[in-house]
């Protein structure tokens, strides 16, 4: 009994503390055409060229080490390529957020407990620099 009731509960706060990246976008410019990931640089400042702002982007991962912020840079740098971006000005450097509640009822059982669950969040602007001439 404990097995079938809790084991869900279990699967899905560990799924949320090793975390899963996720980036989310809101575009505000005009999009282009994807460019490969791995060609998208990071910018802590605008880049001296001329760039366009494609949109503002926000990646997060669960987790609160190096890795984590490594893993929603990675999303984050998917999202900005898929909408033509080639370049990221991070802007909102790493921040943590965390918290939760879990409740459940089965097999003539109820369950309620808490859990923290920390993130890494990042946000910034997805650019497009145009080549030099």
């Amino acid at each position: 009994m404990f097995m079938k009731t809790t084991l869900p509960i279990l699967v899905f706060a560990l799924a949320l503390l090793t975390g899963c990246a996720t980036a989310t976008m809101l575009v505000t410019g005009e999009k282009r055409i994807s460019v490969p990931f791995d060609h998208v640089k990071l910018y802590q400042t605008p880049p001296a060229g001329k760039h366009d702002v494609i949109g503002i982007i926000n990646g997060a991962s669960g987790g609160h080490d190096q890795g984590s912020l490594d893993r929603a840079i990675h999303a984050m740098k998917r999202k900005a390529a898929s909408v033509g971006a080639n370049g990221i000005i991070i802007q909102g450097g790493p921040g943590q957020s965390g918290g939760g509640a879990v409740a459940g009822y089965g097999g003539g059982g109820f369950f309620a407990g808490g859990f923290l669950s920390e993130r890494t969040q990042v946000s910034g602007q997805a650019i497009f620099v145009h080549p030099e001439k």
